[in-house]
């Protein structure tokens, strides 16, 4: 049986996280960070493929959170990250690029149009 690549989901709603796992878990090894602090440690510790990044969190949103791993000097400091948000304000997709974001989802997520991008960005 194939390894499954490894995800970090970052998001602060226990439902969103739910709702990712169960859109996620047949094709990828998820694992969650409920903020930016804790998903910069998870980041440290684990070797993941992949990043989901929710923007607005408390302690450290995504843009300050994505800014960091790419200031790192961390080996995988150029890990695919996917912006997933509700905030669609004009503009904020191109914050999220300036953050050093590789995409920019919008919620409400369709399952097969996130694992499809998730695929596309991990055998980038």
């Amino acid at each position: 049986m194939q390894e499954k690549n490894k995800v970090l989901i970052v998001d602060d709603s226990p439902g969103n996280r739910m709702l990712l796992k169960y859109n996620l878990e047949e094709y990828f090894d998820v694992d969650f960070a409920n903020n930016g602090l804790t998903a910069l440690d998870k980041f440290a510790r684990n070797p993941y493929d992949l990043i989901l990044m929710d923007i607005n969190m408390p302690h450290l949103d995504g843009i300050e959170t994505t800014k960091t791993i790419r200031k790192s000097d961390h080996l995988k400091n150029n890990i695919p990250i996917l912006a997933i948000t509700s905030d669609i304000l004009k503009g904020q997709k191109q914050r999220c690029l300036d953050a050093g974001m590789n995409d920019f989802i919008s919620k409400p997520i369709h399952g097969k149009l996130l694992v499809d991008r998730i695929h596309y960005f991990i055998n980038k």
